[in-house]
């Protein structure tokens, strides 16, 4: 009997054929390994999924050979990519889905700020934002503003942050500033 993935490929006298099923059977271990070298070949070209390529990302990207952890080097190589991408806003949106769950990117023109807006489904990956967003930002653009919806928790792993914390006010109550700045 002939392999139901080879069916659809021959006509319908073929099924019953015993030489072309001795030469399938013979063949599939052959046609497997070929299947899975070529796509063991094809995740090189892609520097998230290279694991032996790694070393020509490296080269491309930066002339030699980087001396670290795998996972380490493709971020390198992926902060690299980004960093030489134009300013636009698919790539940014492209960007802030990269790093978490992105919900909406704007543009402010009088502050001059881009804004990533998150939720915290996902965990999200700051210092990676900001380092590729500083490698690409135009010197026009101050820097960006990231804000986060929902409530939970930040792990900063390394690098320095501000965290600002806003407190809603209720209308009517007293707060300290004066009456310009009641509600």
């Amino acid at each position: 009997m002939i392999p139901e993935r080879y069916r659809s490929m021959l006509p319908q006298q073929w099924y019953e054929n015993k030489v072309a099923e001795l030469h399938f059977e013979g063949a599939i271990s052959a046609l497997d390994a070929h299947s899975q070298k070529r796509s063991d070949v094809e995740q090189q070209f892609l520097p998230l999924t290279a694991t032996w390529g790694l070393d020509v990302w490296d080269w491309i990207y930066f002339g030699n050979k980087q001396l670290m952890l795998v996972d380490d080097r493709r971020k390198n190589i992926q902060r690299k990519h980004w960093g030489r991408l134009p300013f636009t806003m698919p790539v940014l949106r492209s960007l802030g889905q990269t790093v978490g769950d992105l919900i909406s990117v704007t543009e402010d023109f009088s502050k001059k700020e881009i804004e990533f807006e998150f939720s915290l489904q996902l965990p999200i990956d700051l210092i990676m934002l900001h380092d590729m967003f500083e490698q690409m930002r135009p010197v026009h653009v101050n820097r960006e503003r990231i804000v986060i919806r929902r409530s939970g928790h930040l792990e900063f792993k390394i690098g320095t942050y501000q965290t600002y914390e806003s407190i809603t006010q209720d209308c009517g109550a007293f707060y300290a500033g004066g009456e310009n700045d009641l509600c």
